[in-house]
């Protein structure tokens, strides 16, 4: 039984590095461009005097959309990714069948098999779970002032 748990949790801990990976070598080098591509029209913003600033808002303002469309979509496009591949993992663990026991009673999710606390669908909590346990590596984003 452990064995099995422990591979539900490198699965999941597999398809978060994936996403990583991706985010690492092909997302990220465009994310960090268009950032630097906001700071410096924010930069530009910030250098011209408040009674220009409107008219060169209203100059960079298509440039400044633009940016930050893409700055959702590169972010959006690994979210659905992660959504993807999450499914994917999920479709692997649902023929798995054994038992994960607690050392307490849950009431909606554990139910009484001879003095324990057998865990109601075992496998796909512990791979909901683990998502919710590596999710965050997989999502990682620049942090950015993005307005």
């Amino acid at each position: 039984m452990s064995y099995q748990i422990f591979l539900i949790l490198f699965l999941s801990l597999g398809i978060n590095l994936i996403i990583y990976v991706f985010y690492r070598f092909l997302i990220s080098r465009r994310l960090f461009e268009y950032i630097g591509k906001l700071d410096s029209l924010q930069n530009r913003m910030n250098k011209v005097a408040s009674k220009r600033r409107e008219r060169v808002y209203r100059k960079i303002s298509k440039d400044i959309k633009k940016y930050n469309n893409v700055i959702y979509f590169y972010s959006m496009m690994q979210s659905i990714l992660l959504l993807a591949l999450y499914i994917v993992g999920m479709f692997l663990v649902f023929p798995m069948s054994f038992q994960v026991f607690l050392p307490f009673a849950i009431p909606v999710l554990t139910v009484g098999v001879s003095g324990r606390f057998e865990v109601v669908e075992g496998p796909i909590l512990i791979y909901i779970l683990s998502f919710l346990l590596f999710t965050p590596l997989s999502l990682r984003r620049p942090k950015a002032n993005i307005n």
